[in-house]
């Protein structure tokens, strides 16, 4: 049984649907990555799954439970959270209080958690004290994670990671993101850098146009020519 599967998904904005019948699965411990253009809905499949966009049809089940129709609040409870591309840490708080916000359902283990996302993310040890609003974007982008981590899921839904950093910080994120994964936490992530994630992932999906594309292991669709002739700039 899969992590997480996506059967038949249809979602949108008004009256508009975005997504037009989308198929999806993640297995226990696997990286997998959605790659595709602009407007293929890649963020709308993100969203639908946690529950921030409503689904119009199809199923989303995790762990075995339907979590079709859930909000946000009821999916983190069951293991699942989501970091966004955008206004994804708490500006005026600092990077101790953010990941104290992101340990809000288990305040009991907040010192142990804090302990082992310094672990993982050494420079937040150092500035565990500064607010998050004033650190560069790729920090922000690791306390974000880390925030996330702190409710110790089993599934972390990554919008865009790397969007917006320098070649040097956004080559550390995906580091992160391959170490998170060997300490047992599934990933599946959105990434405009569909080389990097790919060659990371254990599988890929490409959308286009709000429906599958293609979808393999990481390693094959780097090496098939209508994804690299597409999607991969050669």
């Amino acid at each position: 049984m899969a992590l997480l599967e996506v059967s038949d998904l249809r979602a949108g904005y008004a009256e508009v649907d975005i997504l037009h019948g989308v198929q999806l699965a993640v297995q226990e411990g696997e990286i997998v990555s959605v790659i595709g253009p602009n407007g293929a809905g890649k963020s709308t499949l993100m969203k639908a799954i946690f529950g921030l966009v409503p689904a119009r049809g199809g199923r989303i089940v995790f762990q075995g439970e339907d979590i079709t129709g859930l909000g946000p609040a009821q999916i983190v409870r069951r293991g699942m959270c989501y970091v966004p591309q955008n206004n994804n840490v708490f500006p005026s708080l600092t990077v101790e209080e953010n990941l104290e916000m992101g340990a809000f359902i288990r305040p009991a283990s907040f010192r142990q958690k804090m302990e082992e996302m310094f672990e993982l993310f050494p420079i937040l040890r150092e500035r565990r004290h500064q607010r998050a609003g004033s650190m560069s974007g790729g920090q922000q982008q690791m306390v974000a994670m880390a925030r996330a981590l702190m409710l110790d899921p089993k599934l972390l839904l990554l919008d865009e990671p790397t969007a917006g950093l320098s070649p040097k910080f956004a080559e550390l994120v995906l580091e992160k993101v391959t170490e998170i994964n060997r300490l047992g936490v599934s990933v599946l992530m959105i990434e405009q850098n569909a080389r990097a994630a790919l060659a990371i992932s254990h599988r890929g999906y490409v959308l286009t146009m709000g429906r599958n594309r293609l979808d393999d292991t990481g390693e094959a669709l780097l090496k098939n020519e209508e994804v690299g002739r597409l999607f991969l700039g050669g």
